[in-house]
């Protein structure tokens, strides 16, 4: 399997997740990682672990794993992964 189609796996499962629960943050259910990326301004930091198990449990051990050595960085993480992801749609 090449390094896209890996690509194209993983954006197929945090942008399109089936069968999977949403994370839900203050009341709102944010159910792929686009919704993630839109209402990131909402998250203080200390939301950074559960961010990262959320990712890691639509099937992104990658992005889990970053978040986990640089938690104060996870915004930047998240925006990063989407904009890496978005285009293998």
């Amino acid at each position: 399997m090449s390094a896209d189609d890996d690509r194209r796996a993983v954006a197929r499962r945090l942008f399109r997740p089936e069968d999977k629960r949403p994370y839900v943050f203050n009341g709102k259910p944010l159910k792929d990682l686009k919704d993630l990326k839109d209402y990131l301004v909402a998250f203080t930091g200390r939301e950074a672990l559960w961010v990262a198990s959320w990712l890691e449990y639509l099937g992104d051990t990658e992005s889990a794993k970053r978040i986990r050595r640089k938690p104060r960085e996870f915004k930047e993480i998240v925006l990063k992964r989407y904009k890496e992801l978005k285009p293998y749609l």
